[in-house]
């Protein structure tokens, strides 16, 4: 996963909403989906800030420049089909605090619906928009398998937390696994092989950037 900055607001209507509610102290209106006002607000300024892929995994869902901020009107995006869910990363504030813009991602379908994620709680050490998050001092990347793994450099205590992350977010769920082989294995052998160079073939990706990034070391020559 790519750190995420989710300061450039497009969703003012809402985000404005949701400081009042924060500013008074108001527990938020129960969540009801697509049945909230703000939720295709939330969904289009977040396919606009992750760039179209899913937060955790990196699966490309689809374009992300028709929600830029020429699209928007008074800070309201209209109604439209689009790929993935909206997640709770903490599930457990979706009780009084179901609107929180800090606590929203849009994510692979598949990886929230199938168990993978759900209403599982991560320990917060893999959070896109964390500050100063670095995947590198979390995470490497075993190249052979297509797994993410705790850094080993970590202490083992916080390697078992980063581990307990990587299966909670779906990052090393096998369909998603298959997906980051299928699309990095032959870029992989190009740059290894010297057809192409690291740099041009990270300006090519679309898609599993932190993956490729992490096997730097292992296919640069």
């Amino acid at each position: 996963m790519q750190p995420l900055d989710k300061t450039q607001i497009l969703a003012t209507q809402y985000k404005n909403w949701q400081d009042n509610l924060t500013a008074t102290k108001t527990n938020h209106p129960a969540y009801n989906s697509s049945g909230g006002q703000f939720y295709y607000d939330i969904i289009s300024n977040l396919i606009w800030l992750q760039k179209g892929l899913c937060a955790y995994s990196e699966f490309k869902l689809q374009a992300y420049v028709k929600c830029g901020a020429e699209f928007w009107i008074n800070g309201v995006f209209p109604k439209f089909t689009f790929a993935g869910e909206l997640d709770h990363y903490d599930p457990t504030l979706k009780t009084n605090q179901a609107w929180l813009w800090d606590n929203f991602f849009l994510i692979d379908s598949d990886v929230n619906s199938k168990k993978v994620k759900g209403s599982k709680q991560p320990k917060g050490l893999l959070k896109p928009d964390k500050e100063g998050f670095s995947p590198a001092y979390f995470l490497e990347y075993d190249i052979s398998n297509h797994l993410f793994i705790p850094n080993k450099d970590r202490e083992f205590d916080e390697q078992a937390l980063i581990k307990h992350d990587l299966d909670t977010l779906g990052l090393n769920w096998q369909p998603t696994v298959e997906r980051r082989a299928t699309y990095l294995n032959d870029i992989i052998i190009d740059v290894k092989y010297g057809i192409t160079t690291f740099e041009a073939a990270e300006q090519q990706l679309y898609q599993f950037f932190t993956a490729f990034k992490l096997c730097r070391n292992y296919i640069s020559k």
